[in-house]
């Protein structure tokens, strides 16, 4: 929503129109990174585990609270990119487009933890690739940040896909089918 009110409350030119494409795609990026399989792998760990209570509190109370966060300083950095696409942003205002998903996959690979005790490197990988990106605001426009943040999130997403060909091809069980196994299901 502050993608779109924002964008509609200015003059739009190629960098804005720009920079509202790349916050698009951040934002459907986060999306598929939760919806894709993470979803999936928690609601049957819940289903399988004993303490059902303590666990949903944990993941769904505790972390998604970072989750969230990230969603929300994500949202802003959206804004400070489509408001200043070409600008050489403030410390601080660089830290907003990158923290925000640099958080969100941090609180990813926590609530794995969490929720199948089993770290997500790609996704550790994908916030420190973020935290990186930032460095790069010192010289270069917001859109060129903005940018970098969308190619990390691709690479998380499509090593992740290209993990789970490869596991295929080889004949391992994904996660979620090794808990299944586990549970006897």
């Amino acid at each position: 929503m502050v993608t779109g009110a924002t964008t509609s409350q200015l003059e739009l030119d190629a960098a804005r129109l720009v920079a509202f494409g790349l916050a698009f795609l951040a934002t459907a990026a986060l999306w598929w990174l939760y919806f894709n399989y993470v979803a999936r792998i928690a609601q049957r760990r819940l289903e399988l585990a004993q303490d059902r209570t303590r666990l949903a509190r944990d993941g769904y109370t505790y972390l998604h609270v970072v989750m969230v966060a990230g969603v929300i300083v994500s949202a802003v950095g959206d804004e400070l990119v489509i408001a200043h696409p070409t600008d050489e942003l403030p410390g601080r205002e660089v830290a907003a487009v990158v923290a925000g998903p640099a958080l969100y996959l941090l609180a990813h690979a926590l609530f794995r933890l969490r929720m199948a005790g089993s770290v997500s490197w790609k996704r550790l990988a994908g916030a420190a690739g973020c935290v990186a990106a930032g460095f790069v605001g010192a010289f270069a426009p917001a859109l060129v940040v903005a940018a970098l943040v969308v190619v990390v999130l691709a690479a998380v997403i499509v090593s992740e896909q290209v993990a789970g060909a490869r596991r295929a091809a080889r004949g391992e069980p994904s996660p979620l089918e090794r808990m299944e196994m586990s549970a006897g299901g």
